[in-house]
């Protein structure tokens, strides 16, 4: 049987425990709670702790995903909301992603081929264009009636450029 990445990471996991551990704090033991929640592309070229210069004192719980939208984590938001009073979400994109070198007729193909049993007239407005996304995921969050309306009154948007290194404020 051949060794497994999983198998590698438990023995990583050993050495780490053992070496660099510290630890770790239960909720109930913390002086403060994440008080910011950031969507962002799970893209190693743009992680939030990089290009933010993230600490765990800004208090920020970073939801990494294809594209970083926020569409299938609407409840997350609502649950953190719950418990530990968010004051803001942020979604960034970035430049360069690789779900923009997908297309609406690409993508409908691969669920035809791999799942012929689901229809793939599912996907509605399908673009990937990173300014328009980064607002159609803004305005997701500002639309919906279950997330508090302070918490959709401070949702924005951010645009990071892979070449520059820049963010800038999309919506």
């Amino acid at each position: 049987m051949a060794f497994s990445l999983a198998q590698e990471f438990l023995k990583r996991n050993e050495t780490y425990v053992e070496k660099e551990h510290k630890r770790i704090p239960l909720f109930s033991e913390m002086t403060f709670s994440p008080k910011k929640m950031i969507f962002s592309c799970f893209d190693a070229r743009a992680d939030p702790k990089n290009i933010l210069g993230l600490t765990p004192a800004d208090g920020a719980i970073v939801v990494r995903n294809a594209s970083g939208t926020p569409a299938r984590n609407l409840n997350d938001i609502i649950a953190m909301d719950k418990f530990t009073s968010l004051t803001e979400v942020i979604v960034i994109k970035h430049t360069d992603c690789g779900a923009t070198h997908m297309t609406e007729e690409g993508i409908r193909a691969h669920i035809k081929k791999h799942s012929p049993d689901i229809d793939s007239e599912i996907l509605d407005n399908f673009s990937m264009e990173t300014t328009h996304e980064t607002r159609k995921d803004v305005e997701l969050i500002k639309n919906c009636p279950l997330i508090r309306k302070e918490l959709r009154d401070n949702t924005s948007g951010l645009l990071f450029d892979i070449t520059t290194g820049k963010l800038t404020k999309v919506i």
